[in-house]
């Protein structure tokens, strides 16, 4: 849990007058808390604590079902005592600085005053349209290191071996045992630059241009389009409200598809015309915030899946929603068509992976493999297997043609189980030439799979921080990861040689972005602005320009 966000709202009352939470208190929320905690990540307990503070209803909620606000009573909250502790493995925002004195006495008069939700209107508003009166800035120093740590090449005991079930029980339906993997144990970094453009937001989706010039980054409300050759921030895409979770551009290369939103309201598709990146339409999708989406091969249909539990299917040409899915009793978190595009397959935190139609949306089959939740599905380009993975880190390979023989005496048994990770598996993609399967994890880190056979290659360990969405160049020769540090890296497929770090920050969407760019030998690339804030460690040679 660490503070994503940078602005603090304290709005000055007088004396006996009412607080308005949606505009005076929650900005202080949404600003400085809710990138770990917000509606997108209520699953992912590691990241928030299964607690949400975007809205009204999710913060009087508090989180396992015990409330963290008591109205009329601050000192009696939990909420309070996490703010003022001076225990910093207590105090919230974990591992940055406190609120400031101003802000913490306004959420202690706020909930003294009974924690009333305020102006409806408000408080389902982006955080920058709320009317403020007063904003203090609070920067924050990043460190971003210089150099690079050898990728871990695969050694033969992390080969495959044929998986079993844990127990064998005839007729029982069980899951496979999970044995622990080996964890890679790196060294701190020593030498980079500090900068003072933090806290960062987590890099939440990731997509390579079709020229293979271009690398677009999204986060919350915004994505960012860097130039690799000249390694600066070429543009801004700013229209979408809310968090960036997905970026996919259609395999005909004609569009851009953004998809996010805010909790509690109408998820967010925005198609972009892929050359010029200028708007092209905007679909109101699913009644809760987008979590992924997918294209299918012949760029006719984009499937979307949500908050809400269900998948929809959206002819492109029309912009009309054609089919929508609604077998999954939870949170739908992974969507992939096979290559042929007659089958969609997602996956869910109700622990199943559905096949269904690719175009009528028609149920065909049930997978139910695990007893934890599925965040990632893909299927391999030969279309014979469908992949799952998430808060189990194993790699499942399911060959289509024989899942339905796969409910055995022995339980569920896929074709192949990969183990490597160590932590959940948020992203899984297939390079462009099929040769290189690629995951991003929990477990900081990113690992590259023969993408025939299964076998694992080598693991990228340049990351200190977990690692949500990964993305290889048209060409498949350069793969990109970012995540929760907010830092985007760069990587050589081939040889797993780390090529740059890429780092954005804005205030707002209608502020200018800043921006660095660093390779490992230490030349630095900043936006204008951004020059006096960057500061070399002592001892170090940073060429900063």
């Amino acid at each position: 849990m660490k503070p994503w966000a940078l602005w603090l709202a304290w709005v000055p009352m007088a004396g006996g007058q009412e607080l308005d939470f949606a505009k005076q208190v929650r900005p202080i929320f949404d600003e400085h808390c809710a990138g770990c905690h917000n509606h997108a990540v209520l699953e992912r307990k590691a990241v928030g604590g299964g607690l949400a503070l975007d809205s009204y209803d999710a913060l009087v909620r508090g989180a396992g079902g015990r409330a963290i606000v008591v109205p009329g009573n601050a000192s009696g909250s939990e909420l309070m005592r996490r703010l003022e502790s001076g225990d910093p493995t207590r105090r919230m925002p974990f591992g940055g600085p406190p609120l400031s004195r101003e802000s913490i006495e306004l959420v202690r008069r706020w909930i003294d005053g009974g924690a009333k939700p305020g102006s409806s209107a408000a408080n389902l508003a982006p955080p920058d349209t709320v009317a403020t009166t007063q904003a203090s800035l609070r920067f924050t120093d990043v460190f971003v290191p210089f150099g690079r740590r050898a990728p871990v090449t695969a050694s033969v005991a992390a080969r495959e071996s044929r998986p079993r079930p844990a127990i064998d029980v005839p007729g029982a339906l069980i899951v496979e045992d999970e044995a622990a993997a080996e964890r890679i144990v790196t060294s701190p970094y020593k030498t980079g630059i500090d900068a003072t453009i933090g806290p960062l937001a987590p890099v939440t989706a990731l997509a390579f241009h079709p020229d293979g010039r271009r690398l677009l980054t999204g986060s919350s409300g915004r994505v960012v389009v860097w130039n690799l050759d000249r390694r600066v921030v070429a543009e801004e895409i700013s229209g979408v409200i809310g968090s960036v979770n997905s970026l996919e551009f259609s395999p005909d290369r004609k569009l851009l598809s953004v998809a996010g939103g805010m909790p509690f309201a109408t998820g967010e598709l925005h198609l972009y015309d892929a050359q010029g990146l200028k708007p092209v339409a905007q679909l109101m999708a699913h009644k809760e915030v987008i979590l992924g989406q997918a294209f299918s091969s012949d760029s006719a249909r984009l499937a979307t899946v949500s908050f809400d539990r269900t998948v929809e299917i959206w002819d492109v040409a029309s912009r009309k929603r054609i089919a929508q899915i609604g077998d999954h009793s939870d949170t739908v978190q992974g969507v992939a068509f096979d290559p042929s595009g007659k089958k969609l397959a997602t996956g869910s935190m109700d622990r199943t992976v559905k096949l269904s139609d690719g175009v009528s949306g028609t149920g065909l089959l049930t997978i139910n493999p695990d007893l934890k939740g599925i965040l990632a599905v893909a299927f391999s380009p030969d279309s014979r297997y469908v992949l799952t993975a998430g808060e189990s880190p194993e790699l499942r390979w399911w060959e289509v043609a024989d899942i339905g023989e796969s409910v055995t005496e022995r339980g569920w048994t896929p074709t192949r189980k990969m183990r490597g990770h160590v932590g959940a598996v948020y992203d899984m993609r297939f390079s462009p030439d099929g040769s290189v399967l690629a995951t991003a994890s929990a477990d900081r880190t990113v690992r590259l799979w023969d993408g025939k056979s299964g076998q694992p290659i080598r693991t990228l360990v340049d990351a200190d921080d977990l690692l949500y969405s990964v993305a290889f160049s048209p060409d498949s020769r350069l793969i990109a990861a970012g995540g929760g540090d907010g830092i985007t890296r760069l990587w050589e497929v081939k040889t797993g040689k780390l090529l740059g770090l890429f780092v954005h920050r804005s205030m707002r969407r209608t502020a200018s972005v800043e921006w660095l760019a660093v390779d490992p030998e230490g030349q630095v690339e900043t936006s204008p602005g951004l020059r006096d804030k960057v500061r070399q460690r002592p001892g170090q040679n940073a060429a900063i320009r």
